[in-house]
Formats: structure tokens, sequence, C-alpha cells
């Protein structure tokens, strides 16, 4: 069940409006006390279905949409209320206003589409490390199937029977479950999903309540998770945010990220990215070997004093050209030599005869 309710836009108040001290829902699950490690860079939430609204001042820079399944329509609201709960920045970056996400600079990729879902969903494993599923009804186990085996964790509202999502319910400010939500066997998670303010129509803000936002802050969370451990598996993503929760409504677990961080940090023996693979898929370049930089020095200054001593030898050979004037004249005196020496001619007749005996 969703609720939304208009908030003034920016522009109809003076001065940007600052709703963060309103945002009850990231100060719940602990949002802001992950900020000093990460705020999600790096990393990618994939929305795909609903159309964002891209130029948003509180999503500006932060979104790209994918067009290949669909037109980024008119009908936006969803995508772009789910999109700042996930990667709001505040207005203008500095975040003077508007309103903050739970990972504010984790990239957001919208792949608005009505019927092609699956594809959506197979294009978004390829380009991110969460994907954020705005409903739970429709059939996708073998596309969420793969998303999960390519590395890729999938989150979504409660109510659906998808084994590979981790589905979220949504809670009010007194830890309730709110209306309409499924039955305990159908919720793995909890997190705030009432009165949530958030990027809306108009390029202002709303506020809303549902399932579906509640996952969206569930998301984020799950972003921050990823950016700051990134060799953890879905599987273990899973496990970090469910052992790591607090208790909630009817015993179920309720979302809290600094217990979660602690969780990955006892998995992973608190180190970040372990190997070249893993440094690959977090966006960093594997660390060089330090011999082979001296290797690469030295061949590079070996070959540099090759060069320089050849040119040199070849400028400093003969600079002014005396050994070759020297040789041109020592050619020309042996020509005139050769032709000293050789005999002259005898003109024709010039044979002396013998004098006649008397």
């Amino acid at each position: 069940m969703l609720g939304v309710t208009s908030v003034p836009a920016a522009a109809q108040v003076e001065g940007p409006p600052d709703f963060r001290p309103d945002q009850w829902g990231q100060s719940a699950i602990g949002a802001a006390e992950l900020w000093e490690q990460t705020q999600g860079h790096g990393t990618t939430v994939a929305i795909p279905g609903p159309s964002v609204m891209e130029d948003h001042p509180d999503l500006r820079d932060n979104v790209t949409v994918n067009t290949d399944h669909g037109e980024n329509t008119e009908e936006m609201d969803l995508g772009t209320e789910l999109g700042g709960l996930v990667v709001g920045h505040g207005h203008g970056m500095d975040a003077d206003g508007g309103v903050l996400g739970v990972a504010p600079e984790a990239g957001l990729l919208a792949l608005p589409t009505e019927d092609e879902m699956g594809a959506a969903i197979r294009t978004a494993s390829q380009d991110s490390q969460v994907i954020l599923l705005p409903s739970t009804d429709a059939d996708l186990v073998e596309e969420t199937r793969a998303a999960v085996a390519d590395g890729v964790v999938v989150v979504g509202p409660a109510g659906g029977d998808d084994p590979n999502v981790i589905s979220v319910a949504g809670t009010d400010q007194d830890g309730q479950l709110v209306s309409g939500s499924p039955g305990a066997a159908q919720i793995e998670l909890t997190a705030p999903g009432d009165q949530l303010y958030t990027a809306g129509p108009d390029l202002g803000e709303t506020q809303v309540s549902g399932a579906p936002y509640a996952a969206a802050l569930a998301a984020g969370g799950i972003a921050l998770l990823r950016a700051e451990y990134p060799q953890l598996s879905p599987e273990q993503v899973r496990e970090v945010v469910v052992q790591g929760a607090q208790e909630g409504p009817g015993g179920l677990p309720a979302l809290d990220l600094p217990t979660a961080h602690e969780q990955a940090a006892q998995v992973t023996g608190g180190d970040g990215i372990i190997d070249e693979d893993l440094a690959l898929e977090a966006g960093e370049e594997p660390a060089v070997p330090v011999w082979a930089w001296f290797a690469v020095v030295g061949a590079v200054l070996v070959f540099g004093i090759l060069a320089v001593a050849l040119w040199v030898r070849r400028s400093s050979r003969d600079p002014y050209g005396v050994e070759a004037e020297r040789r041109e004249e020592d050619e020309r005196l042996a020509a005139d030599r050769a032709a000293e020496e050789q005999p002259a001619r005898r003109q024709k007749g010039g044979r002396r005869r013998k004098p006649r005996k008397s």
C-alpha cells in the first residue's frame, strides 16, 4: 500500500527547504553513522520499471537513464520517490536543502519499462551492485536468480514469494508494521516506510508511505555496505543485514546499518577489497608490484643512456666536416698524381726514321 502527501516545491518557499531533520527513516537505520566510512561512492543501484526525473535538483548528476527497454515517460513519481530515498543528495549537490538519500554518493540506474522487466533486470545485473524492484508481484524468479549469480543483491517490497529477493516491509515511527503489510512469513527484513520525505513531482519534495519505500531505504543501506565491502557475496550481504538487525515488530528483523557494518567487518576480517578481481569490480585498478616499477624504470634509463651515447658518438665524430674535406683533398691529390705518372701519348706519324747508310 502506497501513500503520498504533497509538499510545496522548493520554488514556493523562501530559500531552499531542508527536510533532513524530518527524515526519521535515515536516522532510524543509522545511515549517517556509516557516512564517515562511505556514502556509497562507486556503487550503483538499479531500478527497473518506473521512469525517473533525472533533472530533479535532489537527484541531478546521480542518475543515469537507460531507455533500451522503454521510454522515460512523464509518469515519474514512483521512480523519482524511490531514487530520492536511495541517492538523494540535496539541492545543488551541497545538501543546503531538499532531501538526502541513504547513499548520497551512489549512482542510480533507471531502466524504465512496462513489459520488459525481465530484460531490464538482466541489463541491470551487468551495470549495478544492487537492484531495487518496485514490486514483487510478477514472476521474475529466473531473472533474479541470474542477477544473484552475477553478484548482484536484489531487494524488493515484501509480499511476493521470490526467494532471490530480500523482502522488506515498512514500519512507522512507533516501530509497527504499516497498514497493508503481508504476513510475517513473507517478510525477511523491516525498515522505515511511513511518512518519509523524498524527492517528488514538480522538482519539489513529497511524503510517501509503503513497502516499496522501505525497500528503497534498505537498498541504499546495502549500497553503503557494498561500497565498503565489495567482496561480500549477495548471500553474505543478506546474512549481515538480517543477523545485524535489531528486533522489530513481532520479533521481525529491523534494519540497523551500524550493526550490519560490524557484521560485515567480522565476515571479511575488517578488510576492504582483498584481491585484484574484486578491485576491478569496485572500479579500482589493481596495485602494481614494486619490483615491476623498478624493472620498467631501469629499462627506460638503460635505453635512454644508449640512445644518448649513440647520438653523441654520431654527432661528435666529425662535427665541423674536417674529415670529409680531408678525404676530398686526398682523393684529388691522388688523381693528380696518377695523371702525372701516366706517359704522354705520342702523336700519329711522329716516329723517327733511321738514317740511310751511304
